[in-house]
C-alpha cells in the first residue's frame, strides 16, 4: 500500500513538473506572437524587419534562459528560485502594456532605422521575461532526474511537452487571442504566471517546513546509485 502511494505521488509530481514547463512554453510563444502586433504600429509589419527582430530576440533570450536555468537548477533552493523567476516574469507582463508606448516612441525618436529600432525595442520589452521563462525547462529536467541514466529521457519529455504547449499557444494566440484586447491578454497572462510562481513558492515553503523529505529533489547518479554494485563501490 505504501509503495503504491509513493508511486502515485511520484507520478503526480512528474505531471506537475511537466505542467510547469508546458505553461512556460505556452506563454513564451504567446508573447512572441503578440510581440509582432506590439511593435507593428511603431516599426511596421514587414516580415524581414519586425518578425525577424522578435524571433531573433526570443531565440537569443531563450538560450540565455536555458543556460541560467541550468546553473540555477544545481542550487539547493532551485524551487524558490524558479517561483521568484515566474513571479517576476508575470509582474513584467502585467506592467508591459503601460511602458510599450514610451519605450517604442523613445527608440523611434532616437533616430534608429526600423531594423535596429525594432531589434532594440524587442530586447527591451521581451528580453527579460523570456530569459526568466527559459529557466523553467532545465530546472524541470533537474527535478525529474533521479539517476544520470534517466537524464536523456527526462530532457526529451520536458522538451516534447513544452514544445507541444508552445505550438498550442502559437495557434490559440494567432487565431483567437490576437483578436482580443492586447493589453488585457498580456496582463491576464502576467497574472496567471505570477500565480503559478506564487504556488511554487508556497509549495517550497511547505516542504521546507516539513524538513528534508524522503524524496530528494533532483538527485543524480552521484547521490543515488543505480545498483547494488555501485553502492558497494561507494562504500569502498
Amino acid at each position: 500500500m505504501q509503495t503504491r502511494l509513493k508511486k502515485s505521488r511520484r507520478k503526480l509530481r512528474t505531471a506537475a513538473i511537466i505542467l510547469i514547463a508546458c505553461g512556460c512554453g505556452w506563454f513564451v510563444m504567446e508573447l512572441e506572437v503578440l510581440g509582432v502586433r506590439v511593435l507593428a504600429p511603431y516599426f511596421g509589419s514587414a516580415v524581414y524587419v519586425v518578425m525577424g527582430s522578435v524571433i531573433g530576440v526570443f531565440l537569443l533570450s531563450l538560450s540565455a534562459g536555458y543556460m541560467l536555468g541550468g546553473w540555477l537548477s544545481k542550487k539547493a533552493n532551485s524551487k524558490r528560485t524558479l517561483g521568484v523567476n515566474l513571479m517576476a516574469a508575470g509582474a513584467w507582463l502585467c506592467a508591459m502594456p503601460f511602458f510599450i508606448e514610451p519605450v517604442c516612441d523613445g527608440i523611434f525618436n532616437f533616430g534608429l532605422d526600423e531594423k535596429w529600432g525594432s531589434l532594440l525595442a524587442s530586447f527591451v520589452l521581451f528580453g527579460a521575461p523570456t530569459v526568466l521563462l527559459g529557466t523553467a525547462s532545465p530546472t524541470a529536467v533537474r527535478w525529474l532526474t533521479r539517476q544520470a541514466s534517466d537524464s536523456g529521457l527526462n530532457a526529451g519529455l520536458v522538451l516534447a511537452f513544452s514544445t507541444a504547449a508552445s505550438f498550442a499557444g502559437c495557434v490559440v494566440t494567432a487565431f483567437y487571442l490576437v483578436l482580443l484586447s492586447m493589453r488585457l491578454t498580456i496582463c491576464t497572462s502576467g497574472v496567471v504566471l505570477a500565480a503559478l510562481g506564487g504556488a511554487i513558492l508556497l509549495q517550497a515553503a511547505f516542504q521546507a517546513g516539513k524538513g528534508p523529505g524522503s524524496e530528494a529533489e533532483g538527485k543524480t547518479e552521484e547521490q543515488l546509485p543505480e545498483s547494488r554494485y555501485d553502492f558497494e563501490e561507494e562504500k569502498v
